[in-house]
């Protein structure tokens, strides 16, 4: 048996390549007759269809997609590629179910292989409940009122009336951004930073120079280093979302033009909302842990390899 089902998939996945007639697979005499093969769509999506079920097992046009090996949206499909592509993952879905039917999905070697396998599903389904979960909890909390904008405004008129001039360091490494910090202590510009990273930019280009900024585009993790910076000097290490670690220098500051709460209001509200947003994300699931029952285990230690003789 170990030898007999290798052969057997391979010459399966061999006829796949023609179109597949509408007899059943050959099965032991007292088994039933195999499901007939049938080209029958039954549309469940504009997305991904079901083309096929074996045993209530769907096979959809993603399958189809994933052997035919297209992995951009665009990718046409023709009818003359769905056939016999859709044969085969029919002829292999009959065989996997036989095999675990057989008990073969037991195997070690298999399981294995198929925890390795189902790791990119998992990472998917975790981020994408994870986020549905976010904003699901997102929508239940109460909205930022006017009072609370007011006193942010009146905390925040010195700076919510004010533009910086900023030059920055941006990376997406943690340990680069913490070595150019330790160069700019030593003596060392941004600029002089930025262009030994970019050995090739004119002269004339200076990227790490940014024009006036008003508080409104300001990011979100520069501001508060921002309001206790002077002029001149330079931050710490500033990390931010999506991987995005900042050294930034304080050049210039001065008042932008007269600004009411009324005019603030709704970037003010936008903010705070934002702000209350990311906190909650930072603490997603702290009600949730205490409930959880988790067990860790500790991988079992690999055999030693022999010395060769």
């Amino acid at each position: 048996m170990r030898y007999v089902l290798p052969l057997l998939l391979l010459a399966l996945g061999a006829s796949a390549c023609n179109k597949t007639e509408s007899t059943a697979v050959p099965a032991a005499p007292s088994a039933p007759p195999r499901p007939a093969l049938s080209m029958d769509v039954t549309p469940t999506g504009a997305d991904d269809p079901v083309l096929a079920t074996v045993n209530g097992q769907p096979v959809t046009m993603a399958d189809v997609r994933l052997a035919l090996r297209l992995t951009k949206p665009d990718d046409p499909v023709s009818e003359e590629q769905i056939g016999p592509v859709l044969d085969g993952l029919i002829r292999q879905e009959i065989v996997a179910q036989a095999a675990a039917a057989a008990g073969l999905d037991k195997d070690p070697k298999f399981q294995a292989d198929n925890a390795k396998a189902a790791a990119p599903y998992n990472a998917f389904r975790r981020r994408a409940l994870g986020d549905a979960y976010f904003h699901a909890e997102v929508a239940k909390a109460a909205p930022v009122t006017e009072a609370e904008a007011q006193q942010f405004f009146d905390e925040n008129k010195a700076i919510l009336t004010s533009e910086v001039r900023v030059e920055q360091y941006l990376t997406r490494d943690a340990n680069l951004a913490e070595a150019a910090h330790k160069q700019i202590l030593a003596g060392k510009t941004i600029g002089d930073i930025v262009r030994a990273s970019m050995p090739q930019l004119p002269l004339t280009d200076k990227p790490w120079e940014l024009g006036w900024q008003p508080w409104q585009i300001v990011p979100e993790p520069w501001r508060k280093p921002l309001a206790e910076m002077k002029i001149g000097e330079t931050s710490g290490v500033i990390a931010g979302p999506n991987k995005r670690y900042w050294v930034i220098k304080l050049v210039e500051r001065r008042p932008s033009k007269a600004m009411d709460f009324a005019q603030a209001k709704a970037g003010i509200i936008q903010h705070l909302t934002d702000v209350r947003a990311e906190a909650a994300r930072e603490h997603i699931g702290d009600n949730l842990i205490p409930a959880a029952k988790v067990v860790r285990h500790k991988p079992a230690a690999k055999p030693a390899v022999p010395p060769e003789p």
